[in-house]
């Protein structure tokens, strides 16, 4: 028995162990070991030729990558987790081509060197999500078992090729190595553990160095606890028409929430996480059907007593966030729990990756539930520092105005009617860029329009908060959902009115408010494909086969017009190249050969109108017995004794004989 197949059979088993644990699934392992034992037995094994290694590699490929679009693996870790689905699905491709190599008889009696280079790619797939407890100590043991037999493995093969010195080394050589190797091994599980244990510290220093102006990790999305102004202008840059959201609704969503700020300090804005559960209801308000499948979970955030509810099914490409309007009072999801912070802003961290969610809103308005006091104050706060021309301005704005309904309509028409909108601004060096922009009025972009709103109506006495997320009126014509893209994200005002409850002030100018201009007829048929194909890929992940028929029949149409269109190309490129292929090594024969297969064509056509064909296999002498008129037989016949001939003046008489016969029967009217 080969010592380092013995090796690599370990080497897989760990990598297939650390892999079982955690993605916490045992049938993928458990499969791949027990093949991998098989390949001890020689006769099993194959050899494969490159084409085959080729297209076994290929195939493979494309099957996970399939399995990856219609049913990614779930993890059960915690939400922060790195969750990549791709990865769980690349580690399995990596760890079934170290399989096709045991199995390769031309890998004897060593294995290639890319065997354990293959196992290190598996572990780094395998490690790329976040674990806890136990299962990191599992992993690391398993990485260092990795790493040792892998110089087993080198060396085994290493030393059978290249014979040993007869000169032993002395025993302190072995203790300067075991003590090296130990000290490596040490740096390197310290060094994991720190990275582990200060992760987030540690991105978020990494961002401040490369991204000092955005103030880190926690305010590049503009969705986070943390968003300084300017970090949602990334959203109109780059991937500005990426579709972010999909609504399906009868009616236009409109505002849907992403985060809502409280705090202003230093140009940024802070925002709480979410630590209350939403409560869960065993069944929905009398009238209220989810439009998705029913083994999803129903939440019940405020008061869901109506008669005519709006239904917005959400496909979101922001996990974690539950984007929803403004006192959304019921939520339907596949998730464990959802949570919200003291502005009913909604997130998940066990919300089901790739699947929709539902949000209920009553058509008709719900009278306002009252806020504590306590609340309201902390929407009036104030940065430390005001410069006091802030504070006169607002004076002038709301002078004369002596309610909060009059406050709002008095900003809203301040700023639209007084200002310009530009995508960005440049702010002077050493000056607070809110201050310049409400007393230079600069052309700006919504986060300062909504920021500046904000700061003025707390100086007036109106508790308001800041809230990001999408504006969503963008309407597919081809399937009736409504999208919202990068670029339609937004920033406003929410503001507190003693009559009206809680309010959206919308201050930024009417062109500076996202556009909902409709792409044209192709741009919106392939999004349509798009969104189909994920309602497909969902419906298979739970199931549903009949609401995958219904809901995707056009990618199920397009793919099968697709396998067909392939099968049609393939036909025709295979017949155009045995023309082609035939019509060649026609050409290489003789100009005699050549003139007699263009006979027999033509005098094989003349008797197929009149129903006689010469059969496939039937020589020429037998296809001449066969046919009634003499003349046409003993020219098959005379064909048949020059077709052999070498080429002489004889040869190209009986052509020139037999193209005058051809002449002739071609001139009769009964020729057979």
């Amino acid at each position: 028995m080969n010592a380092q197949r013995t090796i690599a059979f370990t080497m897989l088993s760990l990598e297939c162990a650390a892999f079982s644990i955690l993605s916490e699934t045992l049938f993928f392992s458990f499969s791949v070991i027990l093949l991998s034992a098989l390949s001890y037995f020689p006769v099993l094994r194959y050899s494969f030729s490159r084409r085959q290694v080729f297209w076994i590699t290929s195939i493979m490929a494309m099957l996970f990558i399939v399995k990856y679009v219609l049913y990614q693996h779930d993890f059960t870790l915690d939400r922060l987790a790195i969750r990549t689905p791709l990865a769980y699905a690349a580690a399995q491709f990596v760890i079934t081509v170290q399989l096709r190599q045991l199995f390769d008889s031309h890998f004897e009696p060593f294995l290639p060197a890319s065997f354990p280079l293959l196992g290190i790619i598996v572990f780094i797939l395998t490690g790329d999500i976040l674990v806890h407890g136990t299962k990191g100590l599992y992993y690391q043991i398993l990485v260092f078992g990795f790493a040792l037999l892998t110089g087993v493995f080198f060396q085994i093969g290493h030393a059978v090729r290249v014979p040993q010195e007869t000169e032993r080394a002395h025993w302190p050589v072995y203790v300067i190595r075991a003590c090296f190797f130990a000290t490596i091994w040490l740096l390197g599980w310290l060094t994991a553990t720190g990275m582990d244990r200060y992760e987030r510290e540690l991105d978020q220093l990494y961002y401040r160095l490369i991204e000092p102006r955005t103030a880190g990790l926690a305010s590049r999305a503009g969705f986070s606890t943390i968003s300084r102004l300017g970090s949602m202008t990334p959203h109109f840059d780059q991937g500005a028409d990426q579709i972010r959201l999909r609504v399906k609704s009868t009616d236009e969503p409109g505002y849907f929430r992403g985060r809502a700020f409280v705090q202003f300090l230093n140009s940024e804005w802070h925002s709480e996480v979410g630590a209350h559960n939403v409560p869960i209801i065993a069944l929905p308000p009398a009238g209220v059907h989810a439009s998705i499948p029913d083994n999803g979970t129903w939440f019940q955030l405020g008061q869901a007593k109506s008669s005519d509810w709006i239904e917005y099914q959400v496909w979101s490409q922001d996990p974690g966030h539950v984007f929803a309007p403004l006192n959304t009072p019921l939520v339907y999801a596949f998730a464990d729990s959802i949570q919200f912070d003291s502005q009913d802003v909604l997130t998940s961290r066990t919300m089901a990756s790739g699947f929709p969610y539902s949000v209920f809103y009553p058509r008709h308005q719900l009278p306002q539930r009252p806020e504590p006091d306590a609340a309201l104050q902390r929407l009036l706060q104030l940065p430390d520092q005001i410069h006091p021309e802030v504070k006169r301005l607002a004076e002038d704005v709301f002078a004369g105005c002596d309610t909060s309904g009059a406050k709002i309509q008095r900003i809203q028409a301040y700023f639209q009617n007084t200002y310009e909108y530009e995508l960005g601004i440049s702010v002077p060096y050493g000056e607070d860029a809110l201050t310049y922009f409400l007393l230079e009025k600069p052309a700006a972009h919504c986060e300062y329009f909504a920021s500046g709103t904000a700061l003025l109506l707390r100086l007036a006495g109106v508790p308001c908060r800041y809230v990001t997320g999408y504006v969503v009126r963008e309407r597919n014509e081809y399937d009736q959902y409504w999208v919202a893209r990068s670029r339609h994200a937004h920033a406003w005002v929410e503001a507190w009115d003693e009559t009206r409850g809680w309010v959206t002030v919308e201050s930024t100018p009417f062109a500076g408010q996202p556009e909902f201009i409709t792409p044209g007829s192709t741009r919106q048929y392939w999004e349509s494909v798009m969104g189909q194909f994920s309602r497909l890929k969902m419906a298979i992940q739970q199931g549903q086969w009949i609401l995958a028929m219904s809901e995707a029949q056009l990618p199920l149409l397009l793919l099968a017009g697709g396998v067909v269109l392939w099968f049609l190309v393939r036909w025709v490129i295979r017949l155009v190249s045995g023309q082609l292929r035939a019509r060649a090594e026609f050409l290489e024969n003789p100009l005699h050969i050549q003139e007699l297969h263009r006979l027999l064509i033509q005098m094989d056509h003349l008797l197929a109108r009149k129903q006689v064909v010469r059969q496939p296999g039937e020589t020429l002498m037998q296809f001449s017995r066969r046919i009634p008129d003499q003349k046409i037989a003993e020219w098959y016949q005379t064909y048949a004794s020059s077709r052999f001939m070498p080429e002489t003046e004889l040869v190209h008489e009986q052509i020139d004989r037999l193209h005058l016969q051809l002449q002739e029967i071609r001139s009769q009217k009964t020729p057979a």
